[in-house]
């Protein structure tokens, strides 16, 4: 069993996305903002975990590749419209120039619904995967895009008609916004095999994997400078967070308390390795 090294998988995989665009038949007034964000970094946890957990099943290698750069595209195409004027309005990503600052806002705009589109695509043409399971695959993925918009939607309303929300409402924002793309992330590689109840409850972890990321991600907008995280900082004062209604400390345990429950959750399914690999990775997620 291959598990590779987030730093060592981050060269592997920067390499095969780099080859993917390289060979993608696209006029570069879309390729380019499309693969800026891609090209710009990021800790390439999503496909990270895909590849990694899909040695636990053997899941055919290519197919892993393809559905984690599928995810890394929608992930990337989900920064370029968080970042325009008319939701974020963001002046930084990743170090460098935000989307729309660096190819204009129409450009911006549709290279991100382009890159909605794509994944979906590369989907439907993996190989040596049969019909139920590439189906099944398939859904998981439309339901997914779909609970991003929903969550990215709620994200907005909350923040910009400064609504009176509870707890329950910003945890159920999250499991959307950034809990559905890590749910896809934890069942995908189960669904190609179609293990479909193991893939049921790894999205229900993968889930609740996403919220604890978001919550470290709400602490470290608060705690650390734009040199940091190659992002602006404190642009989410005025967004509902959880630091809407506990100190950094209290934040911090409940985020602790959801990530140390992912990882009890895949040992009692018996998958401890993935519960090993993951605690691992914590320390680059909580600073990075």
């Amino acid at each position: 069993m291959e598990f590779l090294k987030l730093p060592e998988f981050k060269d592997f995989f920067d390499k095969k996305i780099r080859d993917f665009f390289e060979n993608l038949e696209l006029g570069n007034h879309l390729k380019n903002p499309l693969f800026y964000y891609i090209a710009n970094g990021g800790k390439r946890l999503r496909p990270w975990i895909i590849y990694n957990f899909g040695q636990i099943v053997s899941a055919n290698k290519k197919n892993l590749l393809d559905i984690s750069i599928a995810v890394e595209i929608l992930h990337s195409s989900s920064l370029i419209h968080d970042d325009l004027p008319a939701l974020d309005n963001a002046k930084l990503r990743r170090g460098g120039l935000a989307n729309h600052l660096k190819f204009g806002e129409y450009r911006a705009i549709l290279a991100g619904d382009y890159g909605f589109t794509l994944p979906l695509q590369i989907i439907a043409n993996l190989d040596n995967i049969n019909d139920r399971n590439k189906f099944l695959l398939m859904d998981y993925f439309i339901k997914t895009i779909l609970k991003l918009f929903e969550g990215e939607m709620e994200d907005l309303i909350f923040e910009k008609e400064d609504r009176d929300v509870s707890e329950k409402e910003i945890l159920g924002m999250y499991s959307k916004k950034t809990g559905a793309v890590f749910g896809f992330c934890f069942a995908s590689p189960f669904l190609i095999n179609g293990e479909v109840q193991l893939a049921k409850e790894m999205n229900i972890i993968g889930t609740d994997f996403g919220v604890s990321f978001q919550i470290f991600d709400d602490i470290k907008d608060v705690f650390t400078t734009e040199e940091d995280i190659g992002k602006e900082t404190n642009k989410d004062v005025n967004k509902k967070t959880l630091l809407n209604f506990y100190n950094y400390k209290e934040t911090q345990i409940i985020a602790d308390n959801i990530y140390r429950s992912v990882l009890q959750k895949l040992e009692e399914l018996n998958l401890k390795e993935l519960s090993i690999i993951l605690k691992e990775v914590r320390k680059t997620i909580e600073t990075s």
